[in-house]
């Protein structure tokens, strides 16, 4: 538990500095309730009450004076890390998406924030995956989730310049592979992972309804486009550097 505290609130010291030095006036007084909602994150976090630590967190970005856009992308993902937390799966990956998305097509984007995502949204896929598996969903609704994550870990692997990094990367990518080679009979053998908590029900029925709304919205992209345009600019880097 300590640890899951530890970069909670450690996360807070940056942000809570950067929207002091934002300007006096106004700002002072959205500071102050920015200042406040973080406290009561940290103190949500410290109780392991991540529902409450998600609102919080969303009702400090949303204190934030304008302009604070890096401490506005901070907290917001650190809403998104803990509503998967909280064992919404499903809302926390459309919210890191949307981040990764947003990032993406920024001038300056915040590589080393889209790489902490990206890891973020394989591991929720993975555990998806993982969960949907064990709800009987069939290996057409279930095996996205494991592309997912594949793709993920696969660009993670390939784009970090982090040795230690990169082998952690090319481990979960290899779990995610065992995850979708392994027969249920074996899954179902195996201890649920650790924040596979109660909370993390009916994932089934929600990417059912998920899948409905996306064919509604066909401009709504879970991004594997991206990921392999990604994949393929990395690959020609390295390779004409060689």
């Amino acid at each position: 538990m300590k640890s899951k505290v530890y970069w909670s609130i450690w996360a807070l010291v940056p942000v809570a500095v950067g929207a002091w030095h934002l300007g006096p006036g106004q700002c002072m007084m959205k500071c102050d309730r920015a200042g406040q909602c973080l406290r009561d994150a940290a103190s949500a976090v410290a109780n392991e009450d991540w529902s409450t630590a998600a609102a919080a967190f969303a009702a400090a970005r949303d204190a934030l004076p304008d302009g604070a856009k890096a401490e506005a992308l901070r907290l917001s993902i650190e809403e998104a890390k803990a509503r998967i937390e909280a064992g919404e799966f499903i809302e926390g990956a459309q919210q890191l998406e949307q981040l990764i998305a947003e990032q993406e097509a920024a001038a300056e984007p915040d590589t080393a924030a889209v790489e902490e995502m990206r890891g973020r949204l394989g591991e929720v896929a993975y555990l998806t995956a993982w969960m949907m598996r064990i709800e009987g969903a069939t290996a057409d609704e279930w095996k996205p989730e494991t592309e997912k994550a594949r793709q993920q870990f696969r660009l993670l692997a390939e784009t970090t310049e982090d040795a230690e990094k990169a082998e952690t990367y090319t481990k979960n990518l290899e779990a995610a592979i065992r995850l979708e080679q392994m027969d249920l009979s074996e899954l179902l053998a195996l201890p649920l992972p650790k924040k596979c908590c109660s909370n993390c029900k009916n994932l089934c029925d929600k990417k059912r309804k998920q899948r409905m709304s996306q064919c509604k919205n066909p401009g709504d992209k879970d991004g594997r486009e991206q990921i392999q345009k990604d994949s393929a600019d990395s690959a020609k880097k390295r390779g004409s550097g060689s």
